[in-house]
């Protein structure tokens, strides 16, 4: 009697299954790992999206983490049929994305300035005039305030090499962040008896001036940026009527605007 053929497999064997599944799954890894080193607010913003329905039905909870502070999106896990409802939770999870993005760049601003500020004291030690200089930071600015003597000699707008020194060492720090920046010229009420500059007004004009093309010109920082004014002698610090008095208000101040 013939023997009977053995039937034969057809189609790929069991293993290949397998194998295609973790091809499939290394290539989601990579795609997803190239993804994440092109972040942008577009992309970010699709992604909170997605994520806003792929976690809808986890465990009930508040967040995906504790500390609403330190949360990248907040999730609502009740479950809501409407179309209507859908749309607004989607909503709710883009501006929360929105919303961290703008917190994150602040905070990155805030690291930038503060940064910044620590260079500028920095700098100012190094040169050796602490004791003409003043780092005051208020609410909404950071003031340099630098007696006249480390820039001009009196009478004189034109910047002495220690005050071209000084500008230098504090361009470096400036060029670190993109604040706008004024820089304001002040006198004593002491009557000009210069021919070139026939009140305090043009003098420390001048001088804020020269200091701004300094930083521009020499320095190479973003014109853009920066706000040239004098005020003369009409915003003492101190009183004018002492020699104390009329040094302190013989300055050039530096403010950075947060």
């Amino acid at each position: 009697m013939a023997r009977k053929r053995e039937s034969q497999e057809v189609g790929a064997p069991a293993w290949m299954a397998t194998y295609g599944d973790l091809v499939t799954n290394l290539l989601v890894f990579f795609v997803l790992l190239f993804s994440m080193s092109t972040v942008d607010r577009k992309i970010f913003t699709e992604i909170a999206a997605s994520l806003s329905y792929s976690m809808i039905d986890l465990y009930d909870g508040d967040s995906v983490l504790k500390d609403r502070a330190n949360s990248i999106i907040m999730f609502d896990y009740t479950k809501l049929d409407s179309e209507e409802a859908q749309a607004k939770r989607k909503e709710k999870y883009i501006e929360d994305a929105d919303e961290m993005i703008v917190d994150a760049e602040e905070k990155l601003k805030n690291k930038e300035f503060d940064d910044a500020k620590n260079n500028i004291r920095d700098a100012i030690e190094e040169q050796g005039i602490s004791d003409k200089v003043q780092v005051i930071e208020e609410k909404d600015f950071l003031l340099i305030r630098l007696d006249q003597e480390v820039f001009f000699d009196s009478g004189s707008a034109e910047i002495v090499p220690e005050g071209k020194t000084v500008l230098s060492s504090l361009a470096a720090s400036l060029r670190e962040i993109e604040n706008e920046i004024m820089v304001c010229g002040h006198t004593d009420n002491v009557p000009m008896t210069n021919k070139k500059y026939e009140t305090n007004w043009e003098l420390s004009t001048a001088r804020a001036t020269n200091v701004v093309r300094y930083l521009v010109e020499v320095e190479n920082l973003e014109p853009a940026r920066f706000t040239a004014a004098g005020y003369g002698e009409y915003r003492p610090v101190g009183d004018n009527d002492t020699p104390e008095g009329r040094q302190k208000n013989r300055r050039i101040e530096i403010k950075i605007l947060k």
